[in-house]
């Protein structure tokens, strides 16, 4: 196999003119295909799939299109939702816990051809993406000043989103290599440079990564379509299914609420799944409210409230989110 493939050239990250596309539409819900997830909800996953009622799902406000999967994170008290473009530029919506700011390019001029990953690391907000050159860029927000795009340290290529996540004092930054192997590049004031996962995994898709309990999760759909974990606190534990079985065609999305690890993955019938892990891992059970999403979820918790984003079938951003009723 060959290593994750070094990306040598020097050209800038790639820009051109365009705006996110507005199109009409609602969240459409397919006929639900053979899953091969477990469809009973347990007693576990309806007791710890999150606090409070599903709101159902709703568009997020200030229309817009996307390609791919959303991402979020929350950064000084603002939820910040992340999406590539139909014009595969980078943008961003931005809830304050009251009204949504509306969508708006994210500052530099940039394009990607895969959905953006974001994460908060000592005070500053980093988002990733794959260049249209497929190298592996980075634009880092400090308060209210965006740094603009430039390439990660290490070089590297990936086909495919990223997934980040922060434990202790280091920023883990993880990508499916060319070989469809998962590389690692860590952060703690320099880049480490990418080095293999060890268990000696491969994926079609991005990775996705949280932070629970003082360890890593690293999830991915595997090449046979079932969902892995590898865990890190001192070392890795290799690759295994998550408890539950389960089958996916996407990335994975995940966060944490509580005590609660929330996994989230789009099923072969391209509804959208849950397996909540505490101290056991729940099973898979649908996320109230229907609707289908041709992409994998993103998930985050703002304000002690889970927050579920999909790409809808129509290609508009919508959120499920729990507790308060959805927001306007």
């Amino acid at each position: 196999m060959l290593a994750l493939a070094p990306h040598r050239r020097s050209r800038s990250f790639v820009t051109s003119l365009g705006g996110l596309l507005l199109a009409a539409g609602i969240l459409a819900a397919t006929a639900p295909a053979a899953v091969a997830a477990d469809r009973a909800p347990t007693a576990a996953v309806q007791a710890a799939a999150a606090t409070g009622p599903w709101s159902g799902w709703g568009e997020i406000p200030g229309g817009g299109l996307t390609p791919d999967a959303p991402a979020a994170t929350n950064y000084n008290g603002i939820e910040y939702v992340f999406v590539r473009g139909t014009d595969d530029r980078i943008y961003a919506d931005l809830y304050n816990g009251v009204v949504w700011r509306g969508w708006q390019e994210i500052p530099g001029a940039g394009l990607t051809p895969s959905a953006p990953t974001a994460t908060v690391y000592k005070g500053n907000l980093y988002v990733f993406v794959r260049g249209t050159d497929s190298a592996i860029y980075v634009n880092k927000l400090s308060t209210t000043t965006w740094s603009g795009w430039s390439q990660v340290a290490g070089g590297g290529a990936t086909p495919s989103a990223l997934g980040a996540t922060v434990l202790g004092n280091t920023l883990y930054l993880f990508v499916r290599g060319t070989d469809s192997r998962i590389y690692l590049n860590k952060f703690g004031g320099s880049w480490s440079g990418w080095a293999e996962v060890p268990g000696a995994g491969a994926t079609p898709s991005g990775p996705a990564a949280v932070a629970f309990n003082s360890t890593i999760y690293l999830f991915v759909q595997g090449t046979d379509n079932a969902i892995y974990v590898n865990t890190f606190k001192t070392s890795w534990s290799g690759w295994s299914k998550v408890p539950g079985g389960g089958a996916t065609y996407s990335a994975l999305g995940a966060t944490v609420i509580g005590n609660t690890l929330e996994l989230f993955a789009r099923g072969t019938d391209s509804r959208i799944y849950v397996n909540p892990l505490s101290t056991t891992w729940g099973g898979w059970s649908e996320v109230p409210g229907g609707g289908a999403t041709p992409s994998g979820p993103g998930a985050d918790t703002y304000g002690g409230v889970l927050h579920l984003y999909v790409q809808g079938t129509d290609l508009r951003i919508y959120l499920n989110r729990t507790g308060p009723a959805f927001p306007s």
